[in-house]
């Protein structure tokens, strides 16, 4: 799931100057739980941040008022286009491969989005 395109959200505070946003927009499977989501999220982060010397931020975003409130979304933080790329490389290298079928396992990813953003 994190491994297709991983995606913005204005109020969302940037500790540096600029950044790569990745947003992706999920839905639970039968049986997975927001919860669990969360849980694997945190395995994914510090899993990823053991990859790099530059940190990945992430948030799970629950909806509160939306067309959709069954979906949540990803939204992860990098420095830069190319920290997002390095990371990339090495998931699709199966560094954490295990991480990544126990998000297919919970829930499904409809669409992605990239953005780089910069503080204004």
């Amino acid at each position: 799931m994190k491994k297709i395109l991983t995606s913005l959200i204005l109020s969302f505070p940037l500790a540096i100057f600029s950044s790569t946003l990745v947003i992706l927009e999920c839905e639970l499977l039968e049986g997975g739980t927001i919860e669990d989501v969360k849980r694997i999220n945190s395995a994914w982060v510090k899993s990823v941040n053991e990859l790099n010397d530059k940190k990945v931020e992430s948030q799970v975003l629950e909806a509160v008022l939306a067309d959709n409130t069954e979906g949540f979304m990803y939204i992860d933080t990098y420095e830069d286009s190319v920290h997002w790329g390095q990371i990339r490389y090495e998931i699709k290298n199966g560094s954490i491969q295990n991480i990544d079928e126990q998000f297919d396992s919970v829930s499904k990813c409809t669409s992605g989005r990239m953005y780089d953003a910069e503080q204004s």
